[in-house]
């Protein structure tokens, strides 16, 4: 076995962080809008299959998701309310720093720049909607792009450890099988359902069960080597590669094409004990990596912030709008890698959350305030 740290993963982290900067810039302009008439190919490209990133971050998150509990599914105690208040202070506690800043930019640019991708002045319903990630559910205006992919993530961690939880009280009241098969079996049960039938419907686009089909994809093969079942991973990958197909058939959809190949790749690296690569061991891909959620948070305030510059002083010109979206996509990578540094990586606790859920509260306060 290869050490925890994946390249693999590293490399299709750090592609999916920067596909989906470079959607959202080309989908709320108006930077984009100009650029567009110079290169539509290009623009109409990332709006068009941008978000195409988002299957790759499920695929992943359900992956290393399985990776990191499956021994823990082994153990006498199974920790679920810990596991899961752990995600959601991991997830959060960046999130509510970002959105601060965003919230922010939002008001200090609105008398000067008039655009559709602005929010609303906060509501007090708003504010703790994004505090306890029911924005959408709630069908309220989230105060940046990519809130909704926090709160999927979340619910999607949250049905997998449910399972990883039935499972541990299955196996300790039936003493037969494994605990790992059980939970696998769920797993399955789940994405065979959100493959046929809950990702048919565009309407649940807000629930984590419309997702479930590309998170269990990365479930499957994360927790395949603890099964105990004979069949090899490159079996494994033929299966999942058949499944696709038959999905496809029965519904074609160009995202879980995309889910699919990225499973079946991972597979395939499993398949080869996960075997070092060498030559994708750049640092910048690995810092990318490790950076890729606090960047996907704090892009959006860049953005805005850079669009209302070039906006007054130079909207029709090409030349000041490409550059404007060169400097909120490298703006982005140097403010996400500040925040990863000075907040993402420290140990997530409920007094940090307070300090930050305060600090939200009290910014949309001020802007709720003075607007």
């Amino acid at each position: 076995m290869k050490s925890e740290r994946s390249e693999v993963i590293d490399l299709f982290k750090a592609f999916a962080c920067v596909l989906i900067i470079w959607h959202h810039l080309s989908l709320y302009g108006p930077m984009s809008d100009v650029i567009f008439e110079w290169a539509p190919g290009l623009i109409g490209f990332l709006f068009d299959h941008g978000l195409l990133a988002v299957q790759v971050f499920l695929v992943v998150g359900g992956y290393l998701n399985a990776k990191s509990w499956i021994r823990g599914l082994e153990q006498a105690d199974f920790h679920f309310f810990s596991r899961l208040v752990a995600r959601y202070q991991r997830l959060v506690i960046p999130l509510l720093a970002a959105l601060c800043f965003t919230v922010a930019v939002t008001a200090m640019v609105r008398p000067y720049f008039e655009h559709s991708s602005l929010s609303d002045s906060p509501t007090p319903v708003q504010v703790l909607a994004h505090i306890l990630l029911l924005q959408d559910v709630l069908y309220l205006e989230a105060f940046s792009a990519g809130v909704w992919y926090v709160a999927i993530d979340f619910q999607l961690f949250a049905l997998a450890l449910i399972c990883g939880a039935v499972a541990h009280r299955w196996q300790s009241a039936s003493g037969q099988g494994t605990v790992i098969r059980k939970a696998l079996g769920m797993w399955l049960t789940l994405t065979l359902l959100s493959l046929f039938v809950w990702n048919l419907n565009p309407l649940g686009e807000i629930w984590g069960t419309y997702f479930f089909c590309s998170y269990g994809l990365g479930l499957w093969v994360g927790s395949w080597r603890w099964t105990g079942l004979s069949i090899k991973h490159q079996s494994l990958a033929i299966l999942i590669l058949l499944l696709g197909v038959a999905a496809w058939l029965y519904q074609p959809r160009v995202r879980l094409a995309v889910a699919f190949a990225i499973a079946v790749l991972l597979a395939l690296y499993e398949a080869s004990d996960c075997k070092p690569l060498p030559w994708l061991k750049a640092r910048w891909i690995q810092a990318l990596s490790n950076a890729s959620y606090a960047i996907f948070l704090v892009h959006f305030g860049v953005s805005l912030l850079v669009s209302a510059v070039v906006f007054n002083n130079g909207s029709e010109s090409v030349p000041a709008n490409a550059i404007g979206m060169l400097a909120s996509f490298v703006l982005s990578l140097l403010l996400g890698q500040y925040l990863h540094a000075k907040l993402e990586s420290q140990l997530p606790s409920w007094r940090l959350f307070l300090q930050w859920a305060a600090t939200f509260v009290a910014t949309c306060t001020a802007v709720m305030t003075l607007s």
